[in-house]
């Protein structure tokens, strides 16, 4: 919609019209036709509808989410469940193992690494087995399983380290190293190793870990000779350098060696978590997480391997995955025998932890080069780490974390086949409207919020109150205001709805950054029991405050201005003289440090929705003078320091 189109709208006192809008691990002995069968296209993805209305792709039903749960949170003596990782042994036996937490999900405690067995597939699973940690109050973490042909013998490489208080007496981690355990029959015993493997650690490194996921055996070279173990690992310097490295044995798993390594600078991107599998010319593709979050869209980076002995991973390197939406966490890759490979891994983007959402099934056709944009979702809620590996009867089973409105707490157990997965398949690439500025930062829609045709020929967005909502991801540079004089501008139009005077809660309209007493943010909620706007600045040291002097819950249009101009915070309405207040230095500099996201309709909890209508908004890098608000208010463009703009002209 144009700025003039809004004026017009406004004379005219018209209403917003509302609106609403991989695949199985093939055993080598499957048929050929299965095989076929998978690879074939599987279907157009969903249609998009018109960008009047802005209708969500339609979504299919999705894989089974869950056959089973082989680690619940709050059962057996723990907590919470993290980091899963499977395995079929050699007789058919699969092995879920997991780290088990005693006080929380934290990273910080208590961790033991334990391990269920089941012997149909994940339906059922037997009595847990704590492996590492029963009385030890360190860290055993990131267990890491991989199964010797030859022999049967499953090695579990793993972390371990103990804890000391820091100068302010809070509990740290202490110096990490890597450590064996070893069965020879199927899971049901183990033989641990107490003494760490040095040569499996630099002697710069500040940090080392292996996987999350399973191990690989490479395809044998020689009749007399099994195939190499290969398990991925991960390591920082003293120095600043963090990368990734290979590690391997050549004896059926009883001694390990360090193999290609390939490490990033200080300050640049570098592969973290890396998983790996092999391809079908024998080499050995890593897809990992990556160490950049904010400024880019692409989180994960892969690299080639032919040889896991060589003494580094070849150029170029570790290369970002372009055009895989993910946000920061840990994935599983798996090469199918004759068919694809596969990648699980939360499908939403943003550069956040707790958008770690939408856990889905990609496939690429290129050996890594390239990836789907549509896939299989096992999971449109909250998830977190997953791990994949073939059945005996040659589907794929998969375990992965997830929780009650958090990522984290259960590990929990699914399958699929080749004709599910197909099944299941949809486009996955998620629906944006328009930053009209140079920046293009363009926001990701959720929900169904619908752009309504208005009779004077302009749009708006109309959120439903229920799950409706924006995101501005990435954390780009341009929204990182906070430090000076800054401004949010946009038009709003709402009604307080009973159910939300009944519940009290505030709508949020626009929210960046943080949520909490101590976490910085800046947002515009709407008040059900005033009918008035509520703008709130926090520095991290408590917030500062302030409430528009009318009403604005009158479902007619509003222009709406929040800006700090010197240590004044504003709140103006229609061009009324502004509601204020004081800001003290420590409440002044409230930009977020680390990684955030930017919401329109929603909160970062996302307990609260707005009902109602957004339309022209903008944040600009300085305060507005009133000849400009005057000017924004009577349809003219102001773009001085513009950072974003999103006029809601369409979604795509």
């Amino acid at each position: 919609m144009s700025l003039r189109q809004t004026v017009e709208r406004i004379r005219r006192g018209s209403a917003a019209r509302a609106g609403s809008r991989a695949a199985a691990a093939f055993a080598v002995t499957l048929a050929v036709a299965l095989v076929l069968a998978f690879v074939l296209r599987p279907g157009a993805p969903a249609g998009q509808g018109d960008e009047d209305s802005g209708p969500p792709r339609k979504q299919r039903q999705g894989l089974t989410a869950a056959v089973s749960a082989p680690f619940s949170a709050f059962t057996e003596g723990y907590d919470c469940y993290r980091i899963p990782t499977l395995v079929t042994t050699k007789d058919g036996t699969l092995l879920a193992i997991a780290e088990a937490r005693t006080a929380s999900c934290n990273d910080i405690g208590d961790i033991d690494i334990v391990l269920k067995r089941s012997t149909d597939e994940g339906r059922t699973w037997g009595p847990m087995q704590v492996v590492r940690g029963a009385g030890d109050p360190g860290a055993y973490g990131n267990p890491v399983p991989v199964v010797d042909s030859a022999s049967g013998r499953v090695t579990l490489l793993h972390a371990y380290s103990t804890w000391t208080p820091d100068a302010d007496g809070n509990r740290v981690r202490g110096p990490r190293e890597l450590r064996l355990a070893h069965s020879t029959d199927d899971g049901a015993s183990w033989t641990t190793d107490p003494a760490p493997q040095p040569q499996l650690k630099g002697a710069d490194w500040a940090w080392v870990s292996v996987g999350p996921g399973h191990g690989i055996q490479l395809t044998a070279t020689r009749p007399d000779r099994p195939g190499r173990l290969v398990v991925s690992a991960d390591y920082r310097t003293e120095s600043g350098e963090s990368g990734a490295q290979l590690l391997y044995s050549d004896d059926g798993g009883l001694t390990w060696k360090p193999g290609a390594r390939w490490g990033a600078p200080e300050g640049t991107p570098a592969p973290n978590e890396p998983a790996l599998t092999q391809l079908p010319d024998g080499r050995i593709y890593v897809n990992a997480r990556s160490t950049a979050t904010c400024g880019t869209p692409d989180h994960r980076v892969a690299a080639i391997v032919e040889d896991a002995a060589a003494p580094a991973v070849p150029e170029p390197g570790f290369r970002p995955v372009t055009d895989l939406p993910a946000p920061p966490a840990a994935g599983s890759v798996l090469q199918l025998p004759g068919g694809p490979l596969l990648l699980s891994a939360p499908s939403r983007p943003g550069a956040e932890f707790s958008d770690r959402w939408t856990l889905a099934v990609r496939t690429s056709k290129d050996e890594g080069r390239t990836w789907s944009k549509d896939g299989a979702v096992v999971l449109r809620e909250r998830a977190g780490y997953s791990d994949m590996a073939v059945l005996p009867g040659g589907r794929v089973g998969m375990l992965y974390e997830t929780a009650n409105g958090t990522p984290h707490g259960y590990v929990k157990f699914t399958a699929f086949g080749p004709h599910e997965l197909r099944a299941a398949t949809e486009d996955l690439t998620p629906r944006r409207t328009t930053d009209a500025t140079p920046f293009h930062n363009h926001a990701v829609v959720h929900g169904a919020p619908r752009l309504g045709n208005r009779p004077d020929g302009g749009k708006a967005m109309r959120f439903d109150g229920k799950d409706d909502f924006l995101r501005l991801i990435d954390c780009p540079d341009q929204l990182r205001i906070g430090d000076g004089d800054f401004a949010v501008a946009t038009w709003v139009k709402y009604k307080t709805r009973g159910q939300d005077r009944d519940s009290g809660l505030r709508q949020p309209l626009f929210w960046a950054y943080g949520q909490g007493p101590a976490a910085r943010q800046l947002r515009i909620e709407a008040d059900p029991a005033t009918g008035r706007l509520e703008a709130t600045l926090n520095a991290g040291t408590g917030p500062a405050s302030l409430t528009a002097a009318t009403r604005t819950d009158d479902d007619a249009w509003h222009h709406v201005v929040l800006q700090r101009r010197g240590t004044r915070l504003e709140l103006s309405v229609d061009g009324a003289p502004p509601a204020t207040t004081g800001l003290t230095p420590d409440r002044m500099d409230f930009r977020p440090t680390g990684a955030f996201t930017v919401h329109l309709g929603t909160q970062p909890d996302y307990k609260a929705f707005y009902a109602g209508a957004l339309d022209d908004v903008r944040v600009y890098g300085r305060a507005l003078s009133a000849n400009d608000t005057a000017r924004l208010r009577a349809g003219n463009d102001v773009t001085d320091q513009l950072r974003v703009h999103l006029p809601f002209d369409r979604t795509w």
